[in-house]
């Protein structure tokens, strides 16, 4: 999967995240880590997920799961940072 290809996931899950965070329901949190499972496995190569630290876009994408338990505004900041990071590596290709 190209790093574009990559950033268009990163972009939608944000955006769903987002979404979901203005009509929040019991299963939020459930819902995020179910979501940000599923699209993480978009960066995995050779059989291995990046390490920490290793790349921007999978760092943001596992930060919405990290936050999902949080407040409104910190999932909204999460998703925000998500949809940078997917910009940020867009323009840089």
């Amino acid at each position: 999967m190209t790093t574009r290809e990559r950033a268009q996931v990163l972009a939608d899950v944000a955006e769903r995240v987002a979404l979901w965070n203005e009509f929040r329901t019991d299963d939020f949190q459930d819902r995020v880590v179910r979501l940000v499972s599923s699209a993480r496995e978009h960066w995995r190569t050779e059989g291995e997920l990046p390490r920490s630290g290793r790349d921007e876009m999978f760092d943001a994408l596992l930060g919405m799961a990290d936050n999902a338990d949080g407040s409104m505004v910190t999932v909204r900041d999460a998703c925000a940072e998500a949809l940078r990071a997917a910009e940020v590596a867009t323009l840089a290709r």
